[in-house]
């Protein structure tokens, strides 16, 4: 008979479901320029910068969308 250690798993280190996206698109925060609601601009929806210059959040880019 062997002798086992067993490790502790209190400090494993599994990736949590948003961890890998947040590796991709880091967080980053903008004020939208029509409505000044706070946003993050990296997310997966309608934000963009328009012009590349002002930032729109998803709710104004679907809302004027139709100005494109």
């Amino acid at each position: 008979m062997g002798v086992f250690q067993i490790k502790s798993t209190k400090n494993h280190e599994t990736p949590c479901e948003g961890d890998e996206n947040s590796k991709k698109n880091p967080e980053k925060i903008e004020t939208c320029y029509f409505c000044n609601k706070k946003f993050d601009i990296n997310k997966d929806d309608s934000s963009h910068y328009k012009y590349d210059k002002y930032p729109m959040c998803d709710y104004c880019s679907r809302f004027y969308g139709f100005y494109d």
